[in-house]
């Protein structure tokens, strides 16, 4: 990394430092720091865009996007997920036989769980965020990326409150896209649409903070791992259990 990137690099991390800290308070800023270091330096380690040819790394501060919405003031920072996590959290699904499932990333931001996904044999793979300027990144990222796909990849703008969800059976990733404001709201939604269409939904719930919503809500919770950074929990809508093998 030469010092000009270092330096566009430190002064990105400083300012979204400070927009946690003025929106959230000095101890959620402070903790979000100390995870941020962490994940910095295994994304150095990793070396997922060097290795693949995008841009998926670097961090997005919330109030650096441009059309950010109505509730932009309840979504969270652009985070990259780590590959090596990503892979256990699909293991973690136990048997299910993928290629009857959509995948659908909740706030896919620059778009790398989406391409991560796209390597198993989904139906398909949507990725949608409300930032059309993270999904032109992840568009390009799309184009540019050297790694296998064997799924085809959708990436869209789209409000989390208003996303239509496809009627297939879905397995859905959330890195911890948004506060209890916007989560609820989406909880109740998914849960419309599973009355609507009954099918088999599975969620798999990244660095968990609310993970009590899910609870709260109904949702059974198949299983729960650790990472190196985050956690993650596997959940699934009542009523939709697989008849198919899932996770033990």
């Amino acid at each position: 990394m030469n010092l000009m990137s270092a330096c566009h690099h430190l002064y990105n991390d400083v300012k979204v430092f400070f927009h946690a800290l003025w929106a959230w308070g000095p101890r959620e800023a402070f903790t979000d720091l100390g995870h941020y270091v962490e994940a910095r330096w295994y994304e150095r380690s990793d070396r997922f865009d060097e290795r693949y040819r995008v841009e998926t790394s670097q961090m997005v501060g919330v109030y650096d996007l441009k059309g950010r919405g109505l509730h932009a003031d309840d979504a969270s920072h652009y985070w990259p997920t780590r590959e090596q996590d990503f892979e256990r959290m699909m293991e973690s699904l136990g048997s299910l036989e993928l290629r009857n499932y959509v995948f659908v990333d909740v706030g896919c931001g620059k778009g790398r769980v989406a391409l991560m996904a796209g390597r198993f044999p989904f139906r398909r793979v949507v990725g949608f965020d409300f930032s059309e300027q993270l999904i032109d990144t992840a568009r390009e990222n799309l184009v540019r990326f050297t790694g296998p796909i064997s799924t085809p990849i959708d990436l869209v703008v789209e409000n989390a409150l208003e996303y239509q969800f496809p009627q297939d059976d879905l397995i859905l990733y959330l890195f911890d896209p948004f506060g209890l404001k916007v989560l609820h709201r989406f909880i109740e939604n998914l849960q419309a649409s599973q009355r609507e269409h009954p099918r088999e939904i599975w969620v798999i719930y990244y660095a968990p903070e609310y993970w009590q919503t899910f609870v709260d809500a109904g949702f059974e919770r198949v299983s729960q791992q650790m990472g190196e950074c985050w956690g993650w929990h596997v959940y699934r809508l009542p009523n939709s259990a697989p008849t198919r093998t899932g996770p033990a």
